[in-house]
């Protein structure tokens, strides 16, 4: 009965937890639902770039001002900014949280607690007169909670460049010249429009252009990455009052390369390279040289033809016409008697703004702090290998044109910029930390191997010396021993012997003393023991004393108070056997 009442218990409470649950959860429901759904959702804040249109004069300064402001009127945190400007018309200076050149500048800024706005100050020269935009390239704007903002307007700087007064106008060119190729028609000042046919491994036309006054300003555009067919190439030149003029040229790119340089076969001198025959080329357009190379006559095979050699190349270069009368230009090795085909590889040129790397990045390991000088002028702060005298290349820490930042390598020597990569060549899935990693274990072992040969070496030395030791002291103890010590051990038959010789000599000296002095007749005594005849060996009776017994002396004169006039025997004792005396 009362396990009943107990168990109807138990079941109340459950069902009563169980509804508890129940009503909990449809209460939150329905705040959930009574609830706005702003309350419940942060939203990004919303936020305006703006900057100043200023107006300035030819070789001044110039301040351009930047701001972020909210307009939700939320709390701004920091942003990171990346602008684009015209590094012919304006030179970036300096700038409050901003750093760069070359056309771009990167600005970091950070809100005061509780702020709404951000501003900075960035100071350019004004290089020449005229007109030119600072644009935001890349943007990232966030708010107190590190949230990232949305930036609703977006403005960019219109920088008017005044002339100063007594300004040149003029925007004329002095001269004009290209390579490889020759300018069509002439060059002329007055002439604005050119044309110049190159081959098919040209992929950069080099123009040199001078301007008439000294205070303009020359630009080229389109003179790299040349491709297949027609090209224009803008060389714009803007006088000291802002005016510009522009020269174009039209390149053209075709497969016969060095036969619109007029080449000519040189008789019979053919070359065959991968199964194809060429004839060697007597003369061609000189202009039609890559760039960096000069012609001049050179003696091939008995007969002397046109060639080209480089300035500050060691390389000399044939031109060959194959069948459909295409030619080309190759290097010929004199040495071998070998051709093979001229090709250039370029790059078009990109830009990467130099940055400080914040706590979250780490130094690649192996480098040491180092200054870079820019062929331009400037220096800019990297890194080095360590424990090089003379690096060939330093990395920096920059942001590439797409706003992606990393560490990028710097030939010191060819000036060119490629990103750094820290995996080390040639071992695939391993990392320089891994790398470095194994290298401070692999020295540690040896470190551990050399210590343990030096223990080894001291533990050898000390046993070879206690040994020497050991050696020293037991010869001088036998020394010793032989010296003061016991007598040296005989055999056990030497040893009867010469007692059984001792014997018998004390025996005849008794006898022949008696016969001189013959003793008068003594009564009787009682019968004692009969002494052994000494002079069988056989019948010789020995006694065996124990170490703590005293010798016994014989008297063989009869005379007790008389010194010994022999030497008395002593016992003789052995490691093993007793020595054994006999009592005559």
């Amino acid at each position: 009965m009362k396990n009943q009442q107990i168990g109807k218990k138990n079941g109340k409470m459950k069902n009563m937890r169980i509804r508890k649950a129940l009503l909990g959860a449809v209460m939150t429901g329905m705040l959930a639902f009574t609830v706005p759904w702003g309350v419940l959702t942060s939203l990004a804040a919303s936020v305006r770039i703006a900057f100043s249109d200023p107006t300035v004069t030819a070789g001044e300064e110039v301040n351009v001002t930047l701001k972020i402001s909210s307009l939700d009127g939320g709390a701004l945190g920091h942003s990171s900014l990346m602008l684009s400007y015209d590094p012919n018309i304006l030179e970036f200076v300096s700038g409050a949280d901003a750093s760069g050149g070359a056309g771009s500048v990167s600005v970091r800024q950070t809100a005061e607690a509780g702020s709404t706005e951000m501003a900075t100050s960035l100071t350019f020269k004004a290089l020449q007169a005229g007109s030119t935009q600072i644009t935001v390239s890349t943007q990232e704007v966030y708010d107190a909670d590190e949230e990232m903002a949305t930036v609703d307007r977006l403005g960019n700087s219109t920088v008017t460049v005044e002339a100063a007064d007594g300004a040149s106008a003029d925007a004329g060119l002095k001269s004009l010249k290209v390579s490889p190729g020759t300018l069509s028609p002439e060059f002329s000042s007055d002439v604005t429009e050119y044309s110049v046919s190159v081959g098919p491994d040209v992929t950069k036309l080099a123009v040199s252009a001078e301007a008439n006054d000294e205070s303009a300003t020359v630009t080229v555009n389109g003179s790299s990455d040349l491709q297949m067919g027609e090209n224009t190439v803008n060389c714009v030149v803007t006088a000291a009052d802002g005016q510009s003029q522009t020269y174009i040229i039209h390149v053209t790119k075709t497969e016969g390369g060095a036969e619109a340089g007029g080449a000519v076969a040189a008789g019979d001198l053919t070359v065959v390279i991968d199964q194809v025959q060429y004839s060697v080329a007597q003369s061609f357009d000189v202009s039609t040289l890559p760039e960096g190379f000069e012609g001049f006559t050179y003696n091939y095979k008995g007969q002397d033809i046109m060639a080209g050699r480089g300035i500050q190349k060691d390389l000399l270069l044939l031109c060959l016409v194959n069948g459909d009368g295409e030619a080309k230009f190759f290097i010929y090795n004199e040495a071998s008697d070998s051709f093979s085909a001229y090709m250039e590889v370029s790059t078009t040129p990109k830009s990467v703004i130099v940055l400080e790397p914040d706590e979250s990045v780490t130094v690649p390991a192996g480098f040491t702090e180092g200054i870079m000088n820019l062929p331009g002028g400037g220096q800019v702060s990297g890194w080095v290998p360590a424990g090089e005298e003379n690096p060939k290349y330093m990395i920096f820490y920059g942001m590439n044109w797409n706003g992606v930042k990393d560490f990028y390598r710097y030939d010191l020597e060819e000036n060119t910029i490629q990103r750094y990569f820290q995996d080390i060549p040639g071992v695939s899935g391993i990392s320089s930390d891994q790398y470095q990693d194994v290298v401070g274990t692999y020295t540690d072992l040896l470190h551990d191997y050399d210590m343990r040969g030096i223990v080894i070496i001291f533990l050898i030395a000390v046993a070879a010396g206690l040994a020497i030791a050991l050696i020293v002291v037991v010869k001088k103890g036998g020394k010793q021993k032989d010296d003061g010590g016991r007598p040296e051990k005989k055999s056990r038959k030497k040893k009867d012997e010469d007692q059984l010789a001792a014997a018998q000599q004390a025996a005849s000296r008794e006898e022949k003393r008696r016969e001189r002095h013959p003793e008068p007749e003594k009564p009787e005594e009682p019968e004692t023991e009969e002494v052994p005849d000494v002079s069988d060996e056989d019948d010789l009776e020995v006694t065996d004393l124990d170490d703590e017994d005293e010798m016994e002396v014989l008297d063989l004169d009869g005379d007790e108070d008389e010194p010994d006039s022999e030497a008395k025997e002593k016992k003789t004792e052995d490691d093993d056997d007793d020595i054994e005396l006999i009592d005559l």
